[in-house]
């Protein structure tokens, strides 16, 4: 069966160009440990990592390219960030699209939080913030375009009210629209904590953060380990980036990140067009459709190329798997990890099918795709 892949927003399929032969050949040929061997292929490795710390620095607008940190992904910065700033006598705002990336740490720990309400299409409702201050409040926390209704939130706005409030802006940019990125220092951002395997289209396992210097130094390690650096000490080194990168790093996996950075770069503009023209296509479907409604914006301006749909006379999970059998179909179906964004829009517990568009998405594949959709609604109501 031919496969119609659309749920980038769980990760990016298929990956850039050259990413998994650049990671093959490292791993075959090249595949040393960085800070722990005193010889050529070693300091190569080490070269390479900074490389696309460098890139990473320029493209979230890092004040050094030291401040750009590595990890396993998003949730494991979010985790390094939470665990390393808040305590229970502390008090965050989150917004009402968030992922259980923040809201599970948060919940873990007995960090007290309010929630900041969103409209039914999934945009922050600005206005609610100032009453929502505390004297204890120390930081606003949330993402930048949800991963259920594709809403990109007005984070520039939101770090102008937190620097208002003497509050940390701390943004969630995993599912990060490459035609809104953000920049630290330009928008007075004090975090940025990213994942290199969703719109970044580089390999699964790495991710990480993008700190202020004030920040950097604000934060206590989550996790302690060797670096390969200050090896004669038992605490972890005070400086960037070795303070939150204890142990071995996904080598392979930041090598590939690198080389899709370098195809998003070259080929940006490309990308978005593309995303934005197959998502509009797709959406103007559904919203023809009356046995389909459109959870989130129901136009262009301020989304991403995640589109989520309900199905109200119908099983949305019946749905899904029927797309698939039909046309090879691939859609997420449910909560999305996020289940505070579904009771936000009205979604939850039924969830919803989310159809996530990526840069190797085709128009004949959507137009499928509605095909798809025509047939599965007709079969399955004369069922």
């Amino acid at each position: 069966m031919k496969i119609i892949y659309l749920d980038n927003g769980a990760t990016s399929w298929p990956k850039a160009p050259t990413v998994a032969s650049t990671v093959a050949t490292f791993i075959s040929d090249h595949a040393v440990n960085i800070g722990r061997g005193g010889y050529f292929r070693a300091y190569e490795t080490a070269r390479r990592i900074d490389e696309c710390r460098d890139k990473l620095g320029v493209f979230f607008g890092a004040p050094d390219s030291r401040n750009v940190t590595f990890s396993l992904n998003v949730t494991h910065a979010l985790n390094t960030l939470i665990a390393g700033l808040f305590t229970h006598e502390d008090h965050v705002l989150v917004s009402g699209m968030e992922h259980n990336a923040v809201m599970r740490p948060l919940t873990h720990l007995g960090i007290p939080y309010s929630i900041m309400p969103c409209n039914k299409e999934g945009f922050l409702q600005l206005e609610s913030i100032p009453s929502l201050v505390r004297k204890e409040t120390k930081a606003i926390i949330m993402t930048q375009a949800s991963n259920v209704t594709g809403s990109i939130q007005p984070i520039r706005e939101v770090a102008k009210l937190a620097k208002q409030y003497n509050l940390l802006c701390i943004v969630d940019a995993a599912q990060l629209p490459l035609s809104s990125p953000l920049s630290l220092i330009r928008d007075s951002i004090d975090a940025i904590a990213f994942t290199g395997h969703k719109s970044l289209l580089g390999p699964q396992g790495v991710g990480g953060l993008v700190l202020s210097h004030q920040l950097a130094q604000q934060v206590n390690p989550w996790a302690c380990g060797g670096t390969g650096s200050k090896s004669n000490l038992l605490q972890m080194p005070d400086f960037l980036p070795d303070k939150f990168e204890a142990g071995t790093q996904n080598l392979p996996g930041i090598i590939g990140l690198s080389v899709a950075m370098d195809y998003i770069l070259e080929n940006k503009d490309a990308i978005i067009k593309r995303e934005n023209d197959l998502t509009e296509l797709l959406l103007s479907y559904f919203l023809s459709e009356s046995r389909i409604s459109v959870v989130g914006p129901k136009e262009m301006k301020g989304r991403t190329s995640v589109i989520s749909v309900d199905f109200p006379t119908l099983d949305n999970a019946q749905v899904a798997d029927a797309l698939f059998m039909d046309a090879g179909i691939e859609t997420r179906v449910g909560l999305h990890c996020a289940p505070i964004a579904h009771k936000s829009v009205g979604t939850f517990p039924r969830g919803t099918v989310r159809f996530s568009l990526g840069y190797a998405t085709t128009e004949k594949e959507i137009r499928a795709t509605i095909e798809s959709c025509k047939r599965v609604l007709e079969n399955l109501h004369a069922s």
